[in-house]
């Protein structure tokens, strides 16, 4: 007879547990991390405090000292009330004899040996130290000082009440997103791949995908419907235009070559469009599903290691990694698409206001990298704000990203006036451009690929060797020609890149 198993809770619950305990020892240890450095520097902080204090009384006791007055200097150290944490202050003279001491009625025994060097050390609960007292070359005597650390012990207790309310906070969250978060990711995105690999397959432009929800995901469905129903209205009109054309062909000779400058117009409209759909189509039914295959294996595999904990939570680790990943592509994917939108007005926009706003966005990563961001004389243009600061934003995180050593980052400008210097020619003549150029010290790549990365979700290296999603620089490009400007690109491996902007000044 084979022994009673216990019956194992509902894999779901597991699932739940694990993340919550995942979540909670982040939690605790970040806490405990952050409760260790303000303890030390707390402590550093009032001794460098009391060492300051230290100094001041004793350059203010030189003349008591120096003119045997112990009325003065009780005077001077009886202003200590003031700091409720002072406990102790003690004068010698230079022969080592107590001159004056607070509180003034303190017995003599209360106060340490005499002791002429500096010299500042906690001593249980306390801060205590000595301070000589210098006229000149002259050392007049020494000063004691001693303080309580009833300031340190209720700092940490504010912040372990925080950190509790915190801790508490964040796992309820933890549990209430962890309910639905695999049938709320994989359904709609499911149905979504499935939809896009029905339109990229038969080139059905009639179907819609089904939205579930008003969240990323839903708004990538509404998006992607969008787009079907742009194509499939484009389509319509080529197709009546055609019919048109072939009718009148014959009796309307002179108009045809306006109506096929039309036709050129449309159809290039339309191959950019069926472009951009098989794009989007190949992300959601490729790049969407490989996370998505992901979830479901590793989901799979932590249901089969029910009875191996760790090896559960690194499994829901892979989960996490991979449902990051998809919330990631799906984010950079709509923010490709809604650049469509021409609504916004253009304003002045101050580039040098901007270069500064990004690198109080970037102060973290240049701290870590030691990174030095450079910007000369940036001139002010007429934009869209959000759009200026988002296609900056990915030149200077490219740069910090894609580099193997200190990062060194310039960013320089110059106004070309109308008619007066050669420019790319898809630029219009007869307008004035401001040239801005984005130098780095990065990998660099070859000069091959200065066209292909501008493509969207076009890589040159590895997510392992540099993570991303391959949307950054086709969304620069979509960004400045939005402005009716180009941008172009100088490279070499190992040396660094060169990007230029033009973008016009009115």
């Amino acid at each position: 007879m084979e022994p009673h198993k216990p019956k194992a809770a509902p894999i779901q619950r597991q699932l739940m547990n694990v993340m919550l305990l995942t979540s909670g020892s982040v939690l605790a240890l970040t806490c405990l991390a952050f409760f260790v450095y303000e303890y030390f520097t707390f402590r550093e902080t009032l001794k460098n405090q009391l060492t300051m204090l230290g100094e001041i009384i004793a350059a203010n006791s030189t003349a008591a000292l120096a003119f045997d007055d112990p009325d003065d200097a009780e005077e001077l150290l009886s202003a200590l009330r003031t700091n409720r944490h002072i406990v102790a202050a003690c004068l010698y003279d230079k022969e080592g004899r107590i001159f004056a001491r607070y509180p003034a009625d303190a017995p003599a025994d209360q106060f340490p040996s005499y002791l002429p060097a500096r010299n500042y050390r906690f001593s249980g609960s306390y801060l205590e130290g000595f301070q000589p007292v210098v006229q000149g070359r002259t050392q007049l005597g020494s000063l004691y000082l001693k303080s309580d650390m009833e300031a340190m012990f209720e700092r940490f207790s504010r912040y372990a009440l925080i950190a509790a309310t915190v801790v508490g906070v964040m796992l309820g969250l933890a549990y209430l997103l962890s309910r639905r978060l695999q049938r709320r990711i994989s359904r709609p995105i499911l149905a979504l791949a499935q939809t896009a690999g029905q339109v990229s397959r038969d080139h059905n432009y009639s179907v819609r995908a089904t939205k579930y929800q008003e969240d990323e995901v839903g708004l990538l469905t509404d998006a992607f419907n969008l787009m079907l129903t742009q194509i499939d209205r484009q389509n319509s009109e080529i197709l009546a235009m055609n019919q048109q054309l072939e009718e009148r062909i014959k009796a309307r000779t002179q108009e045809l070559e306006k109506t096929n400058d039309e036709l050129t117009v449309v159809n290039g409209k339309l191959v950019k469009s069926n472009r951009d759909l098989e794009q989007f189509a190949n992300v959601a039914s490729h790049d969407l599903q490989e996370p998505l295959r992901k979830i479901q294996m590793f989901a799979q595999l932590v249901e089969n290691s029910i009875d191996d904990p760790s090896l559960a939570r690194e499994y829901t680790d892979k989960i996490k990694n991979a449902a990051n990943r998809m919330t990631t592509l799906i984010k950079s994917v709509l923010n490709y698409s809604r650049l469509s939108n021409h609504s916004e007005p253009f304003i002045p926009i101050d580039l040098n206001e901007v270069i500064g706003q990004i690198q109080a966005d970037f102060e973290l990563l240049i701290t870590e990298k030691n990174a030095t961001v450079t910007a000369r004389d940036l001139p002010v243009i007429q934009g869209i704000p959000l759009q200026i600061n988002q296609l900056f934003s990915n030149l200077i995180g490219n740069a910090l990203k894609f580099c193997d050593k200190t990062p060194q980052i310039v960013i320089t400008a110059r106004v070309h006036e109308p008619g007066r210097s050669r420019l790319p020619e898809e630029l219009t003549e007869g307008r004035g451009y401001a040239e801005l150029m984005v130098e780095d010290n990065g990998i660099g790549f070859d000069t091959s690929y200065s066209r292909k990365i501008f493509t969207i979700f076009q890589r040159l290296h590895t997510q392992k060797e540099y993570p991303g999603t391959g949307i950054g620089l086709a969304l620069c490009k979509r960004i400045v020609e939005n402005h009716a400007g180009t941008i172009t690109v100088e490279s070499e491996v190992g040396r660094g890149t060169r990007f230029y902007v033009y973008l016009p000044m009115n």
